[in-house]
């Protein structure tokens, strides 16, 4: 059975990566072919990828097979599981390790190119070919490393009994959910990527139902990947006994950067009922996520940047380095192809007093720039090394802190007035400016009242709930009207995050030590008391850990956080922690003095649960704009006079 696994895993993987290759031959040829001849052998093309989606899938099956049944021969699952380890478990083993994680990419990115080639338009066979050599080559190239590099069915070099369990950090639910729904958005990303550069190469970009398709897939890429994020922040945040969500890691950051990439993209296909100018910047910007996508893998892979979220570094990091630097100059090809055939449109001036494009041009000013700054930031240690003698370490997080409570503040203020643009031939204008103002000021007072000298939260709170008005007023009107409302709530969702985040920044944090019975003071308002030591224990784990006692007024909560001692002598600190309405109360165990005292860190967070409603909010409205998107929205085309 396992020698079965191992050969017919291995050979789904060959078929895989032989069926890509017939699909980019075939492309190619049909670009030198008749008509009628090319339509056929791009049919035979597309099932090719078809076919090599399908032998992903059982490949992945197999693999996971292994898990399931303990077959230790395999390197990767003796390595990532063992006997003991749960099912559902052993399930997410199978993508803990980078052979596996890389599989489980290419399955998606087979997956959703395949259901893009069904439903995508027959009638062009230039851009089809084209499209479809990109976007298997792609394919190709990862199948090329997990069949040459990576190997998941390698043969384990050591007979193990047991196998060695998977990392403890991992065995946690949203670390389960984390990767697919991170990979299923970097996948969903490779068809604007494919489909604009095909665009650009036959003058596809001047048809209006290619940028339909186009922000159908863009919303799917900053829907998943923004759920993949949300849920690695909640798996930080519960895990991993740093106190936060987000600690400006480089995987982190590698994962925020195509979000922010594709989030700019979209507002620019949104800007082109305004102004022509702005088919350059959807063209230009829509495949840079996908390129961003290869980039973070690179990081994760490479070792290149210290992360807690790092595989081993192997050889395939500079074989994807090759890659990123073929799409890079693919990309860049293209970018100025787009330059000579697209003239630039000059702006018609507006007698309005909020112009629209305008808001929307800064908007993407604001995504671009927040983007770069992440991405040098985060490189800045790579930069120090090669430029440097002394070498410089990382950037703290205040450098990062500081950097998005600006764009936090810029960001939620344009969010406002883009609202307010739709009221402004409207008799409803001024009373409804008016309303945003009051509420804003109102609240800027409050804030800078009980935080004085906290002048940038008191701007982020003003401005947010100036936006927040309108943003109510127009869901409202929409949702009244049956118009489109996902923009909406994502945008709800971003003032909330804004403000959760701002305030969570100000979290009142001591790090204490405690004999039984002690009760210590923070703030004005809490008290903590260490009541009594608890030990459990399994066949799996022993918990041991401190139950700590915290009142506030009449609220009464027992945390109980502890570490947890494994089998083979891995250990993790699991946090505890009591969700409020306005806060979050956080405790972690950092173990016993030697006079026997209990060493605790106590962390109270503002507005936590709220920060978790902005993203579900964020990720919400992604959702709902793909199901109208879907519904037919329609997206202008570019003038025949602009090309």
């Amino acid at each position: 059975m396992p020698v079965n696994i191992t050969y017919l895993g291995e050979g789904f993987l060959g078929a895989v990566f032989l069926f890509c290759g017939v699909a980019v031959t075939f492309s190619l040829v049909s670009l030198k072919s008749q008509a009628n001849t090319a339509g056929k052998i791009l049919r035979l093309a597309r099932g090719a990828v078809l076919v090599a989606a399908g032998f992903s899938v059982v490949t992945l099956g197999l693999l996971t097979a292994a898990f399931l049944t303990d077959d230790f021969s395999i390197a990767v699952v003796s390595r990532h599981s063992s006997i003991a380890l749960p099912v559902f478990y052993k399930i997410s083993a199978v993508w803990a390790g980078s052979a596996g994680s890389l599989l489980l990419w290419t399955v998606f990115l087979l997956v959703l190119f395949s259901l893009w080639l069904i439903k995508a338009p027959r009638d062009d066979t230039r851009f089809t070919a084209h499209s479809l050599a990109i976007g298997a080559g792609i394919c190709l190239a990862f199948a090329a490393i997990l069949l040459f590099l990576e190997k998941p069915f390698a043969s384990s070099p050591v007979t193990v009994d047991d196998g060695s369990g998977l990392n403890p950090l991992l065995q946690n639910f949203w670390m389960i959910a984390h990767p697919p729904l991170l990979f299923i958005g970097y996948s969903a990303l490779l068809i604007p990527f494919a489909a604009v550069t095909a665009g650009i190469l036959t003058g596809k970009i001047t048809e209006a139902a290619f940028y339909q398709s186009l922000r159908c897939w863009l919303l799917a890429g900053a829907f998943f990947l923004g759920l993949g994020i949300a849920t690695g922040a909640r798996w930080s945040y519960i895990e991993l006994g740093w106190g936060g969500y987000w600690a400006w890691d480089p995987v982190e950051n590698a994962s925020l950067l195509p979000w922010l990439a594709a989030l700019a993209a979209l507002h620019s296909l949104v800007a082109q009922r305004f102004a022509d100018r702005f088919v350059h910047w959807t063209v230009i910007l829509s495949p840079v996520p996908f390129i961003l996508s290869l980039v973070a893998t690179f990081i994760t892979r490479s070792g290149i940047l210290a992360s807690v979220h790092s595989f081993d570094p192997s050889a395939m990091s500079w074989v994807l380095l090759i890659f990123i630097g073929c799409c890079l100059f693919l990309w860049v090809a293209c970018t100025a192809r787009v330059l000579k055939i697209i003239p630039s449109c000059p702006s018609k001036p507006s007698a309005a007093r909020l112009d629209k494009k305008e808001i929307l041009f800064w908007a993407n000013i604001i995504f671009i720039v927040t983007a770069a700054i992440i991405g040098l930031a985060t490189f800045w240690p790579v930069f120090s090394r090669v430029f440097s003698t002394s070498g410089v370490a990382a950037l703290s997080s205040l450098f990062y802190d500081r950097v998005i409570t600006v764009v936090g503040i810029l960001s939620a203020f344009l969010v406002g007035l883009v609202v307010l643009a739709d009221f402004q031939r409207r008799i409803s204008f001024t009373p409804l400016v008016a309303a945003c103002l009051a509420a804003g000021s109102m609240v800027f007072a409050f804030v800078f009242r009980q935080l004085a000298g906290s002048l940038l939260l008191c701007l982020a709170c003003g401005l947010s709930t100036f936006s927040f008005v309108a943003v109510v007023v127009k869901l409202w009107g929409n949702l009244n009207a049956h118009a489109k409302v996902g923009g909406q709530i994502a945008h709800l969702g971003l003032l909330l995050v804004v403000v959760a985040a701002g305030f969570a920044a100000n979290e009142e944090t001591a790090e204490i030590m405690m004999t039984k019975g002690q009760k210590v003071m923070l703030g004005k308002n809490h008290e903590f008391a260490y009541d009594s030591f608890t030990h459990k224990s399994s066949v799996r784990v022993v918990q041991v850990g401190p139950e700590i006692v915290i009142r506030k007024k009449r609220m009464e909560e027992r945390l109980w956080p502890h570490n947890n001692l494994y089998p083979d002598g891995q250990s993790t600190s699991e946090v505890d922690f009591h969700t409020g309405l306005f806060e979050d109360i956080y405790v972690s165990f950092n173990g016993i003095t030697e006079d026997g005292r209990m060493a605790v860190t106590v962390k109270i967070k503002p507005l936590m649960l709220w920060l978790w409603v902005g993203a579900f909010l964020i990720v919400a409205g992604s959702a709902v704009a793909m199901v109208e998107v879907r519904r037919g929205a329609e997206q202008k085309a570019i003038p025949e006079s602009a090309v």
